[in-house]
């Protein structure tokens, strides 16, 4: 799954949910993946789906109870109003809905980048120890382009991965070394992470202590403690 979304229920909309992923990004437009879910429901149940203004999208009759998916391809327009999804469902026992709206401009084109998350794994490959480096926007409007840029301030390297799958970099730890950031950026806003030293522990920012010296150093201090109160206790 590329990247999803369920709307926030609005009083007497708990019934039924809409949420998307996006399955491609194009210069005006997006290929998105709208669902539309109540699993209450008896079966057969006929999902609607609605644009702004009570502008019939498409239908689908469901007969299992999986949700009603559609296919579509969502193109930039003057009017960012004209954007706005919903949900509607019918069965024998009634009508369901409408869902929440997807304010898809803002969704698609208009949202900052924000939650900028890392994760590090650590491994020998074939050049030897190799840290892989991950990062993943939570939110944002596509494309998203994440940058691994050095203490130095230069970009090593960047990758502009499907919208809501995370960039790998894979780092030769015995070719490049020291603190590293991603950069996440989409056009409307960036976002950085904190810095990663790698290999951890191996020397720190101008003011910080080292890792492994500190633990050290902590270690040395409560052996002088220990000394301390033998000494004390001795000469009582």
């Amino acid at each position: 799954a590329a990247y999803s979304f369920s709307g926030e229920p609005t009083e007497g909309t708990e019934d039924i949910t809409i949420a998307y992923k996006v399955l491609a990004v194009y210069p005006q437009s997006r290929r998105v993946l709208i669902t539309c879910d109540i699993p209450e429901a008896p079966r057969p149940i006929t999902y609607s789906l609605m644009a702004s203004r009570g502008v019939l999208v498409a239908k689908r009759v469901v007969r299992d109870y999986k949700p009603a998916t559609f296919n579509i391809n969502i193109t930039l327009k003057s009017s960012p109003d004209l954007l706005t999804y919903s949900c509607q469902a019918a069965s024998d026992l009634g009508t369901y809905g409408p869902s929440s709206r997807l304010q898809m401009y803002l969704e698609l084109w208009d949202k900052p980048v924000s939650q900028l998350q890392t994760d590090v794994t650590l491994y020998n490959g074939d050049s030897g120890p190799t840290a892989n480096l991950s990062c993943l926007a939570s939110s944002g409007s596509p494309p998203i382009i994440y940058r691994l840029v050095a203490d130095d301030g230069h970009v090593r390297v960047q990758q502009r991965p499907l919208h809501g799958e995370p960039a790998t970099f894979s780092i030769p730890l015995s070719q490049m070394s020291g603190w590293f950031q991603c950069e996440a950026t989409n056009g409307i806003s960036a976002d950085s992470s904190a810095p990663i030293l790698l290999p951890p522990g191996e020397k720190a920012l101008p003011g910080e202590l080292p890792l492994i010296p500190t633990c050290i150093l902590a270690g040395s201090l409560i052996s002088i403690a220990a000394i301390s109160f033998v000494v004390l206790s001795s000469t009582r």
